[in-house]
């Protein structure tokens, strides 16, 4: 289903996190609020059933996908599921944070986003391969054990130039661009 042909739809993010769930909202606002459609954004709890500090580019997108896929599934009437996924690749030998955004619809039609990438101090990457989280390591680094639901690394990283929610927010609109000009994209 094409959101430019409802005028009602209900978009389900498959996390509770409140950067991810204001991050769709935002774009949901700026994309659908001038054109009339009446949209509401919910949120569900969903398993992204990969590592809890997902490593690579396919973990990263599996983990988004699977995301998406209970997103759609459990929210009933949901007009769009998406799955948003951060996790850590490595291209030749600089490791790189990222996101995922995978939207799916009730035909089928997937399209995916991806937001910038920034590096990690080594200090930090030396803590991962130990096998501890980015928000935990970061919850530590900054004594405030919400960063992650809050401006997340990148916001303490960049010293607030960028929080999470922004960086969040990149991934979901390059997700959205198929869907606004579906008529150059073969579904």
């Amino acid at each position: 289903m094409n959101a430019q042909q409802t005028r009602d739809m209900t978009v389900s993010v498959g996390s509770r996190n409140p950067v991810k769930v204001q991050a769709v909202t935002q774009v949901m606002r700026e994309i659908f609020d001038a054109s009339g459609i009446t949209w509401a954004v919910r949120a569900c709890e969903a398993d992204s059933n990969v590592p809890p500090q997902p490593i690579g580019l396919e973990t990263i997108f599996d983990g988004a996908l699977n995301r998406a896929r209970h997103a759609l599934e459990s929210v009933g009437g949901a007009t769009y599921g998406i799955g948003i996924e951060a996790g850590i690749y490595e291209v030749r030998g600089v490791s790189l944070d990222v996101q995922y955004c995978i939207i799916l619809d009730t035909d089928g039609w997937m399209t995916v986003g991806h937001s910038g990438g920034f590096v990690y101090p080594p200090s930090v990457l030396r803590e991962v391969e130990k096998g501890h989280e980015i928000g935990d390591i970061f919850a530590t680094l900054s004594g405030n054990e919400n960063i992650k639901w809050e401006q997340g690394a990148i916001g303490m990283l960049s010293k607030g130039h960028i929080d999470r929610t922004a960086f969040t927010r990149h991934a979901v609109l390059m997700a959205m661009v198929p869907r606004l000009s579906p008529e150059l994209y073969d579904k």
